[in-house]
């Protein structure tokens, strides 16, 4: 591994080199303890993670929306990403009310709000909110590389030279930064509608009666069946509906400099506009079948599944958005602390990434050493349950509790080498 891995920075002084620590810690830890390395946990490992800024969009009005607001505003957040908060983290794009038709326009895809999201990103200019956040902009308007020093563990006096565009091996360093921090800074915008089933129920089946009238008896007889059919399936309990858009801020070589050519000037700062890109939608539903009384922690649980799942199946859809994890055990067994919250069920496939610096450019590279598979029995439930014990207990061959997901074994694996999904 080179002297700048994720774990540590070693130099070039001719000291024990990061990779003979790995392969001795490895050594001394399977000698210990086959599970466990040094009682470590996957946060204990330097690496740099994409960055994040959630968003509410607060648009319809519905029963219990202040307590769906609550459960959001206490949701914990993703650990796989750095916590990119801005100012901006309501959209109040209205408050407007549904009935039952709007409702089920609305669980059916055929309303959409994006183009006013467009229009909020563009007015309440999040995408220089982002970048302000990034360098750490102060009260009169200066920046500054903390926060790109410690979420990248570049070195300072490199960034300091890059900015005063003094050295090559700097202005390298700077780019990498661009690149593997600025260019992964995602937002996401989540709207919630919690409704009674039977509305939507009701107007499906109408909706199905209609489209069947003027045709010949037996046709509509066996449409209006079926229409009933799927009716007294549906008709029950409540829906807590969500839609999640999620963006990217667009980070370049342009527009690095363009920025760069202002780090002295706050005033030109703020006449520059930074665009967001969409990345994809996610729409989610959880059926809630009990009474709304006495039940917040019943609804809590629900929002919190719905929200997980939302993230995982945006992590599993686009590439660009999958997270790095570390390894945390190898090289058997191999695991990580990544698990059903992030909606692994065993038999996944991920690529095992060692992350060098060319020695030539400065810049970052993730090289593979092999690829490995989730263990279909050996996943880890880290799904958040406000406190209560795992609703699945998953036991390790040793007969205790896993915490990590195992993986099929991989020789040259060591840990703080990083695990990324792939299809």
């Amino acid at each position: 591994m080179a002297d700048t891995s994720a774990f540590a920075k070693s130099g070039k002084s001719g000291k024990t080199s990061v990779k003979s620590l790995f392969l001795m810690a490895a050594l001394v830890a399977n000698l210990m303890c086959a599970t466990v390395l040094w009682g470590q946990s996957a946060n204990d490992f330097k690496y740099r993670r994409s960055s994040l800024s959630m968003v509410l969009v607060d648009f319809y009005k519905f029963d219990v929306k202040d307590t769906i607001v609550q459960i959001w505003n206490e949701y914990p957040f993703p650990d796989k990403y750095d916590k990119h908060d801005i100012s901006f983290k309501i959209a109040p794009l209205g408050n407007e009310s549904l009935d039952a038709k709007g409702i089920a326009a609305l669980v059916m895809g055929k309303t959409d709000i994006q183009a006013k999201i467009d229009s909020v990103i563009e007015a309440e200019h999040i995408g220089r909110q982002l970048v302000a956040k990034w360098f750490n902009r102060s009260g009169d308007g200066k920046f500054d590389m903390e926060l790109i020093q410690q979420r990248g563990y570049y070195n300072a006096s490199e960034l300091d030279a890059a900015i005063a565009q003094q050295s090559a091996r700097g202005s390298a360093a700077l780019a990498d930064a661009g690149e593997e921090l600025l260019n992964n800074t995602f937002v996401s915008f989540t709207q919630f509608m919690f409704f009674n089933n039977e509305l939507v129920a009701k107007i499906i089946r109408e909706t199905a009666y209609e489209v069947v009238k003027g045709q010949n008896g037996l046709v509509q007889l066996a449409a209006k069946k079926a229409a009933d059919v799927l009716y007294d399936k549906t008709k029950d309990g409540k829906t807590l509906f969500s839609k999640t858009w999620l963006y990217k801020l667009v980070w370049n070589e342009e527009v690095a400099a363009t920025f760069y050519n202002v780090w002295n000037n706050p005033a030109e700062f703020d006449k520059l506009d930074f665009k967001l890109e969409l990345v994809g939608v996610q729409t989610n539903s959880s059926i809630v079948l009990f009474a709304l009384d006495g039940a917040i922690e019943a609804i809590k649980k629900v929002e919190v599944r719905n929200i997980d799942h939302v993230y995982a199946e945006l992590q599993k859809k686009y590439d660009v958005f999958k997270p790095k994890v570390p390894v945390l055990t190898a090289p058997e067994p191999l695991t990580a602390q990544i698990g059903m919250k992030e909606g692994l069920e065993g038999g996944e496939k991920f690529e095992v990434l060692e992350m060098t610096e060319d020695p030539e450019t400065g810049r970052t590279k993730y090289v593979r050493i092999g690829t490995t598979t989730v263990e279909k029995k050996l996943v880890w439930d880290n799904r958040y349950n406000g406190g209560d014990a795992p609703e699945s207990e998953i036991k390790g061959k040793d007969g205790n509790p896993i915490t990590a997901t195992h993986f099929k074994k991989v020789g040259k694996a060591q840990p703080g080498m990083l695990l990324k999904q792939i299809k």
